[in-house]
């Protein structure tokens, strides 16, 4: 739809007050026409010039909208505009550097941005606004300024409330090719004292050459079982092809492997993780399998179960 048809607002029909004024459109005409619920305002001050649901990205420019100039995307919704597989929040966390009230929209999660500290606008109605002494240096993703993937990473990680999700966020970024474990690192080290443990220790993982969740839940198993440091991510030569394991203790050989706690194979997938699997036993490999909710929860049992297929403890 032009933006002829309604002047002031950009192609995706959301305007500020402040720049319908300058378009000419008076303030009666925008009372009216929201009285009349041709046009909505989703949030104080931002005008959509349609009455039905926003979409996704009508929520991001409302939300960039409130923001300001200043402004843009950040956390989960960064992640999110780039195409990562997590969810926006259907209720943000009260977090530093957030002000006001929210509420969950009708159609679609919480949007996130940040602002420059001092600003002191508050959240309001599905956009949540957090404050920042660092610099933003945001990048245009589908013509909307949003902070670089591995800031928003880390943002993600200090506001999780489970070690589960952090450790997610960061395979995640990781695996999708959205940004490494340099930007990571330097992220986390701008942070400072408000980087967590849980952060810290997952980007750690991921210096390892660890992408993935199971293989941090494994590195804790056996840092905690006191079990000598294995290969990560180590290829096998096979005679069907070389294939990569999660952990190998190489000279005593021996494998692990970590099934996702959403580890279902299609017919085709099982047949060849089932050619892999005799690939690397017949290779004279001990090859040993966890899914990740038994590491997480009988983790001594787990260690004591590689420990004593490497010949290190009773």
């Amino acid at each position: 739809m032009s933006t002829a048809v309604h002047p002031g607002f950009d192609d995706d029909l959301v305007a500020h007050r402040r720049e319908l004024t300058a378009a000419g459109v008076s303030v009666g005409r925008v009372r009216r026409a929201i009285a009349s619920a041709r046009w909505q305002e989703p949030v104080p001050g931002v005008v959509v010039a349609h009455r039905g649901p926003l979409t996704q990205r009508q929520r991001w420019v409302v939300g960039l909208r409130h923001a300001g100039p200043h402004g843009c995307l950040s956390h989960r919704s960064a992640l999110v505009i780039r195409g990562a597989r997590l969810e926006e929040l259907p209720a943000a966390p009260r977090v530093a550097g957030v002000r006001g009230g929210f509420t969950d929209p009708p159609e679609g999660g919480i949007v996130e941005v940040s602002v420059p500290h001092g600003r002191h606008l508050r959240s309001s109605g599905f956009v949540v606004v957090h404050q920042t002494r660092r610099p933003l240096q945001p990048v245009l993703v589908a013509g909307l300024p949003t902070v670089r993937p591995a800031r928003a990473a880390v943002d993600v990680a200090v506001t999780a409330t489970r070690r589960a999700d952090v450790d997610h966020v960061v395979s995640h970024v990781l695996q999708r090719g959205l940004t490494g474990v340099e930007q990571l690192a330097e992220e986390t080290e701008w942070l400072g004292r408000r980087a967590t443990t849980w952060l810290r220790a997952a980007v750690a993982d991921a210096a390892r050459g660890m992408r993935s969740v199971g293989e941090s839940e494994l590195r804790r198993v056996v840092a905690r079982a006191g079990l000598p440091e294995p290969e990560w991510g180590a290829e096998v030569r096979t005679p069907a092809g070389s294939f990569h394991v999660d952990a190998l203790w190489r000279a005593q050989g021996v494998a692990v492997e970590v099934d996702g706690a959403a580890f279902h194979l299609s017919a085709e997938d099982r047949t060849w993780d089932l050619t892999r699997q005799n690939a690397l036993l017949i290779t004279g490999l001990v090859l040993l399998r966890y899914p990740v909710r038994r590491l997480r929860s009988a983790p001594e049992a787990c260690g004591r179960e590689i420990g004593t297929a490497i010949g290190v403890g009773g």
